[in-house]
């Protein structure tokens, strides 16, 4: 059987794997590297329709906040059910996060684009569909 985060983080990581930017993929202990230059943390939710909900514990903030150390690019990827991937940096997702414990969520319309907002805040504009996995090999060397 197919476990749930199988099933959901292979659907963005294939498409990761599909872009020839993609050289090397590697596991990390909370997600994954690409090319050794940008750190990618997934999430997902299996419910249907907008919006979807992501909830961030003190645990995952700290683990990510010290990989930030590391990385000089995290990027969040969030798997919002069987609509899309919407996708931010870590910067963004502190600031909507307040850099503790909370929750960030995906809303999208039919035929638009993601806002996103979380427990501290909105992201000014919108996410498109098309930014996974574009975002991760932007300012790559």
């Amino acid at each position: 059987m197919i476990d749930k985060q199988e099933f959901y983080h292979g659907a963005a990581i294939i498409r990761l794997l599909e872009d020839e930017r993609c050289q090397k993929l590697q596991k990390h202990s909370l997600g994954y590297t690409v090319n050794d230059e940008t750190f990618i943390f997934l999430k997902y939710t299996t419910k249907s329709r907008s919006p979807w909900r992501f909830s961030f514990s003190r645990g995952e903030i700290e683990g990510l906040n010290a990989i930030a150390n590391s990385f000089g690019r995290i990027i969040l990827v969030f798997i919002c059910g069987g609509d899309g991937i919407c996708t931010i940096s870590w910067q963004e997702a502190s600031e909507l996060l307040g850099n503790d414990a909370g929750w960030i969520s995906a809303k999208r319309n039919f035929n638009e684009q993601y806002g996103v907002a979380g427990s501290q805040g909105k992201l000014k504009g919108k996410i498109s569909l098309l930014e996974w996995p574009s975002i991760v090999f932007r300012n790559q060397s």
